[in-house]
């Protein structure tokens, strides 16, 4: 009698992901909450008026601040740790950091040019 085959998990380390699925779909999925709530917060300054526009305005630097230093700091290290796990520089973590970075920038340019208007 003939013994079953036995089924491995030997993948050849070449082949296998650098970074785990569960991690990058964590990894790519804070920063995308984080830039929207920071796009409707920015967005929120150009739409109210009065009252509610100064009240805004006083909260907006702190707010900036915070948030976009906050995904500026998250999107460098998740590059570093594309980096230590030896990712390529056209890896989907690497463009999302950088694409994130620069939303940050550009939505906080946003709310000091609505905090001056």
């Amino acid at each position: 009698m003939d013994s079953p085959t036995v089924m491995t998990n030997h993948i050849p380390s070449s082949s296998r992901p650098k970074v785990s699925p569960v991690l990058q779909f964590v990894l790519l999925l804070t920063p995308v909450v984080m830039t929207c709530f920071y796009l409707v917060y920015a967005l929120t300054g150009w739409v109210v008026e009065g009252r509610h526009k100064l009240n805004w305005s006083i909260e907006a630097i702190g707010v900036a601040f915070w948030v976009g230093s906050g995904i500026v700091l998250y999107s460098l290290l998740v590059l570093l740790l594309a980096r230590y796990k030896g990712v390529g520089r056209r890896h989907i973590l690497v463009y999302s950091s950088i694409m994130h970075i620069a939303f940050a920038i550009l939505l906080t340019l946003s709310i000091h040019i609505a905090i001056r208007s």
